[in-house]
């Protein structure tokens, strides 16, 4: 098992995102009463990402949705994950809406070690992967020291 590296600025992105959209503190347990009418809650999906020695994975859960529902672009060197989970059946009255939906977006720096014209994504089961492979020159090398 692979430790995640130490990042010290962790906590501040995450305060800087929730401050950046009050909607994430949507709570659906506040429940009954009418503060929370008209509300659309966020959904922000969960994304792990991983380096291996010839990758960068993203692995993005988002159940409920089909690769027809998210749409992935790279700009900039900005990769960028968008969708929109629905409700099921927007024509009943529901008593309680426990589970997440609504659109959302999400971006992340690409390294310039990326070869960019091999990123690939999968779809299966809910979770959606996306690899990004590291270009030759960005791979490790070994190099063998001579001794006169």
């Amino acid at each position: 098992m692979r430790l995640a590296r130490f990042d010290p600025f962790r906590d501040v992105r995450v305060l800087h995102h929730c401050m950046g959209n009050p909607q994430t503190k949507f709570n659906a347990d506040s429940s009954e009463s009418s503060e929370n009418e008209g509300v659309t809650p966020t959904w922000i999906p969960s994304v792990d990402v991983f380096e291996a020695d010839n990758e960068i994975v993203l692995r993005a859960e988002l159940p409920g949705l089909s690769e027809e529902d998210v749409e992935i672009t790279l700009e900039n060197g900005r990769l960028a994950v968008k969708g929109e989970k629905k409700l099921a059946k927007e024509d009943v009255e529901y008593r309680r809406v426990e589970s997440r939906y609504g659109s959302f977006f999400r971006t992340f720096a690409v390294p310039n070690t990326v070869d960019r014209e091999k990123i690939e994504a999968t779809f299966e089961k809910g979770v959606l992967q996306i690899s990004l492979p590291k270009a030759e020159a960005a791979k490790p090398q070994r190099i063998e020291v001579k001794v006169n």
